[in-house]
């Protein structure tokens, strides 16, 4: 029979799972915003990503309530600090989406196929993610992160062989977002790795 720390540990690995699927949605919407030039779906993106900090805060919180509270055995204190830093890492990713869907200017026509593809790279990333928290199989997380970082030098590379009449800012401007779009997919990929010292739900 499942102690109550382990019930607890699988209620707050729902609450993570649940964060990586804000997480996921934030993004996917802060992607849209930057490829549609909606500021509204912007706003929207924003609120989510608030709402991933505080939900993300909770969940520290509530692992650090889970070792002041009770005893743990070495391997659970093990697993608590994971799900910490799985938090924090969450809450970074959250963040990732606030900056992507800040107001900007439109995306130039060149970049914006390969935008949208990198962006639905690093949102399938999150949701394999959030499926490894909920004990399932990552399935298609590795090839997502990998297919992203490869748009994402596709990119760094379109925005390098151009000629900007009007000066480059533009193509720096897209840089700049590849980057947060690959790091968005790398710390997901980091969490992945983290999550072999979790215990998920179900476990």
């Amino acid at each position: 029979m499942p102690t109550a720390f382990q019930n607890e540990l699988g209620t707050l690995a729902h609450r993570l799972a649940d964060l990586c699927g804000l997480v996921a949605l934030a993004f996917e919407e802060a992607s849209r915003s930057v490829l549609e030039s909606d500021h509204t779906l912007g706003g929207r993106a924003r609120e989510q990503a608030a709402a991933v900090a505080a939900l993300g805060a909770a969940c520290e919180d509530q692992a650090c309530a889970l070792l002041a509270l009770h005893a743990p055995l070495a391997g659970e204190v093990k697993a608590v600090v994971a799900a910490v830093h799985v938090a924090a890492d969450l809450t970074r990713m959250g963040g990732l989406a606030w900056e992507v869907a800040e107001p900007r200017g439109p995306v130039p026509p060149g970049a914006r196929p390969a935008l949208g593809r990198l962006g639905a790279h690093a949102v399938a990333a999150a949701r394999a993610l959030r499926g490894l928290l909920v004990g399932e199989d990552a399935a298609g997380l590795d090839d997502a992160v990998a297919l992203a970082g490869d748009v994402e030098r596709e990119l760094r590379a379109w925005a390098g062989g151009g000629e900007w009449p009007r000066g480059g800012g533009v193509a720096v401007e897209v840089v700049v977002l590849a980057e947060r779009y690959g790091r968005f997919a790398a710390t997901a990929a980091r969490i992945a790795r983290r999550t072999a010292e979790f215990v998920p739900v179900g476990a």
